[in-house]
């Protein structure tokens, strides 16, 4: 029998789902930093172009990048649409993997 009633099952997906756009946009860093042999801890998420901190609000997985037009909030250049892309992705294959394994619970 399926574990959970309807509107909890949704939540749980979706739920999954944004830990999915987290772990992505951590990745983004990753990918980013590590190349360039940069610390993936310090200094916080900052534009690419002009080096100014991403504020905390503007920094939501997908959500920021949509918001802020994909440019930078202080030197109004193009951030890459990779960014938001691969959050996206992430948070799409951790939904879909919660919508067929949840019921298996």
């Amino acid at each position: 029998m399926f574990p959970f009633d309807p509107f909890t099952y949704y939540q749980f997906v979706f739920w999954f789902a944004a830990v999915g756009a987290c772990i992505g946009s951590f990745l983004n860093v990753v990918m980013y930093r590590l190349p360039q042999g940069k610390s993936i801890a310090f200094p916080p998420s900052f534009c690419p172009k002009c080096g100014h901190s991403i504020r905390w609000y503007d920094n939501v997985p997908v959500f920021g990048w949509m918001l802020l037009g994909g440019k930078c909030r202080d030197c109004k250049e193009p951030i890459s649409v990779r960014y938001p892309l691969i959050e996206f992705l992430c948070g799409c294959v951790f939904g879909i993997t919660a919508w067929f394994v949840l019921p298996l619970l």
